[in-house]
């Protein structure tokens, strides 16, 4: 069965430049030299995928490590439930803009099979921030949205392979050097103990008044010494 061309025919129609994935090409290639040995073009060692998904999965972001096969099975899915491919067509360029919009990196895009599964992603509303505007309250911090929301209108995007915990970490030391200094510079605080004032009960007491007179009379009552 030889390959369906009207939906890159479509897209080449409407824009100067077309974006194809590289199995696209591998396919594209492997049926241009199998006509140029002056073979009939064999059946592809893959699923057969409708034309209108192909045109889905040419706009949809690319991830790496996406399955194509998992991608149709979830848009299939869909389709059978009510779901139209124009409407899943809308929502893959919805999404496609919004990566780029957000600079998003490759690893955080969504997989394809996700996007059109049963959360319906591709129905959800994509539309970028407009001059990523703080969210209600300030609290940018709130969701990964607004955490990415942030961090492109500081100029940062997610580091490959950072967590989304770690980007939120640089992001306050964007906002606040100080952080930064204030880890690296730590402030010992040295505690004098404090002495406690005696009890009073521990005090001495004072000296009974007339003691010395008591003494005195003692003495004088006393008879006196015989002498040896």
């Amino acid at each position: 069965m030889p390959r369906d061309y009207s939906p890159l025919r479509a897209l080449a129609a409407d824009a100067l430049t077309v974006h194809l994935k590289s199995t696209t090409v591998t396919e594209l290639l492997d049926e241009l030299d199998l006509l140029r040995a002056g073979g009939r073009p064999a059946k592809v060692a893959r699923n057969d995928y409708p034309a209108d998904f192909e045109v889905v999965w040419e706009v949809y972001p690319a991830r790496p490590g996406a399955s194509k096969k998992a991608a149709h099975k979830a848009w299939a899915a869909r389709i059978t439930i009510g779901a139209t491919p124009a409407e899943m067509l809308a929502g893959a360029q919805a999404y496609a803009h919004y990566v780029k919009a957000m600079k998003i990196e490759p690893q955080f895009i969504k997989q394809a099979a996700t996007f059109f599964g049963p959360g319906e992603h591709y129905a959800a509303d994509w539309t970028p921030p407009v001059n990523q505007p703080k969210p209600a309250g300030g609290n940018w911090w709130a969701t990964d949205a607004t955490i990415l929301a942030k961090g492109a209108e500081l100029g940062l995007s997610p580091r490959s392979g950072e967590y989304m915990s770690q980007f939120k970490a640089r992001i306050e030391l964007a906002l606040d050097p100080g952080l930064k200094q204030a880890a690296a510079s730590p402030t010992f605080t040295t505690i004098m103990p404090t002495l406690a004032a005696p009890h009073q009960s521990e005090r001495r007491a004072p000296k009974p008044e007339g003691i010395g007179s008591l003494k005195d009379l003692v003495r004088r009552d006393l008879p006196p010494a015989r002498a040896a």
